[in-house]
């Protein structure tokens, strides 16, 4: 199945594949010239996303976050194609709770949501390896493309964003109207929305948001929101 092309110039190809039960976005992002490419946010699906990458090599599948819904294609992808799998070294802690969860309860947190009804447990996507660790203002490159890695924790203590140019990949951590959500162990809000406020909505009004679910938005759209954001605290 084909991905929806986001992006298509002489610097950057972006693409976005919809996966899994929560409806994850996984982004193809990769030089327009080299071909490499990174997946960003694995969530499900791996059959799914190979085909969508259309012959594009696959040098790293990248982790917004270890919630279960992002990583749930990656040892498949790095097994089919020896890439690597990257995140910030702080969602091992992540990672291990999501596993404690499961152990405790069969399934999954859902979070506000609930797992269909005689939904079979889950089998985990993720070794919780990690081959290489982003780190906030070190890019991650692809081919000749270099991307800007933003550590912005909150949602998790380490979720980062990605943005190559006027792109930005935010994962869970800035949605339209506002900051992800932050009920989960590990999440907090008043660090999410200092992460929005001081690493995203500084970035120019022009900036496209591709989060990890749902629709896109800009950052001159969702900037005159944070002070609401602020006082409703979500």
């Amino acid at each position: 199945m084909s991905a929806e092309v986001l992006r298509c110039d002489d610097d950057v190809v972006l693409s976005r594949v919809v996966v899994g039960p929560l409806r994850t976005n996984t982004y193809l992002l990769g030089c327009a010239r080299t071909g490499d490419t990174a997946v960003v946010d694995p969530g499900d699906d791996e059959p799914r996303i190979t085909a969508a990458l259309a012959g594009r090599r696959v040098v790293a599948a990248v982790l917004t976050h270890a919630h279960w819904d992002h990583v749930q294609a990656a040892d498949a992808l790095r097994a089919r194609h020896g890439c690597l799998v990257l995140a910030h070294p702080a969602e091992s802690a992540v990672w291990a709770h999501e596993l404690a969860h499961l152990r405790a309860h069969g399934q999954w947190d859902w979070a506000q949501e609930q797992p269909p009804a005689g939904a079979p447990v889950p089998v985990p996507g993720w070794d919780g390896h990690l081959d290489a660790e982003l780190v906030d203002g070190v890019p991650l490159e692809l081919g000749r493309l270099s991307v800007d890695v933003l550590h912005t924790p909150g949602h998790t203590p380490g979720s980062v964003c990605l943005r190559a140019g006027a792109d930005l990949l935010t994962g869970d951590t800035l949605f339209p109207g506002g900051p992800g959500l932050t009920g989960w162990p590990l999440s907090d809000f008043a660090t999410v929305l200092a992460s929005v406020e001081h690493r995203l909505l500084r970035l120019p009004g022009a900036v496209r948001v591709h989060p990890g679910h749902g629709p896109a938005t800009t950052i001159g759209r969702e900037r005159p929101s944070l002070e609401e954001w602020r006082r409703r605290g979500w």
